[in-house]
């Protein structure tokens, strides 16, 4: 009995505690704090269980490392790199990325089933679509938290494919960019329905979602933590 106690105490010891997780937005269309720069593109970096995981890398290498640096953050502390797709406004800071760090894990858009980036953290594999592309998906005790590059097969088809793979029902948080700059707000609003039939709770449109679907989004989800570079969301 004391040799099972003993076993069990070591293995909890040294299972990894998650603890909370941190999602900063690096790049991104509007900038959340002063000093850093907007433009045209994605980039968010994920903290979670103590593992570091960049999902894209904005448009202009010198400007994504600038404001890597304005933050406080080290390069060499970035494990992997998950690629939503292959535009230049999610490719651009790999180049001057990579040589900072040449440990780098890359993952590019060329896997078709879903496999896990670090424990807790996934991607959906490639979704086809216009363009095809993976997101990203972290595994909280609250429920799913799915990063967008673009969501160029379709926000909800990749919420939907996300929530099919990890078995799970519900959506803490959807983050990332949408691509509804053409669409109308009737189409907005059966997407916006859609996600909520997908119980997603919390919605934040960013980069290529368009101010008319960011509104909407506001409006039917709140305002929620924010978009922004800079933006850092905290969930415990």
């Amino acid at each position: 009995m004391r040799v099972t106690l003993l076993i069990l105490l070591a293995v909890a010891l040294a299972a990894p505690q998650a603890g909370p997780l941190e999602i900063q937005i690096l790049y991104d269309n509007t900038a959340a704090e002063t000093g850093l720069t907007a433009d045209w593109g994605f980039a968010a970096l994920v903290t979670y269980g103590g593992r570091r995981i960049l999902f894209d890398t904005g448009t202009k290498a010198d400007l994504f490392v600038g404001n890597l640096q304005k933050l406080g953050l080290e390069p060499a502390s970035i494990e992997q790199v998950v690629i939503s797709h292959a535009h230049g406004d999610h490719t651009g800071g790999l180049e001057r990325l990579m040589p900072l760090n040449p440990r780098l894990v890359v993952h590019g858009p060329g896997k078709a089933g879903a496999f896990q980036v670090a424990p807790g953290i996934y991607s959906t594999g490639i979704i086809q679509g216009l363009v095809a592309e993976q997101a990203l998906v972290i595994e909280t005790p609250k429920g799913l938290v799915i990063l967008t590059g673009c969501s160029h097969p379709g926000v909800v088809k990749m919420v939907e494919v996300a929530v099919e793979q990890r078995g799970k029902n519900s959506v803490r948080l959807l983050l990332g960019g949408f691509h509804m700059l053409q669409q109308k707000a009737d189409e907005i609003h059966d997407a916006i329905s859609s996600l909520k039939r997908l119980n997603v709770a919390a919605a934040v449109a960013t980069h290529c979602s368009g101010e008319l679907a960011q509104k909407l989004f506001r409006e039917a989800f709140g305002p929620g933590p924010g978009a922004g570079a800079g933006r850092r969301i905290v969930l415990e």
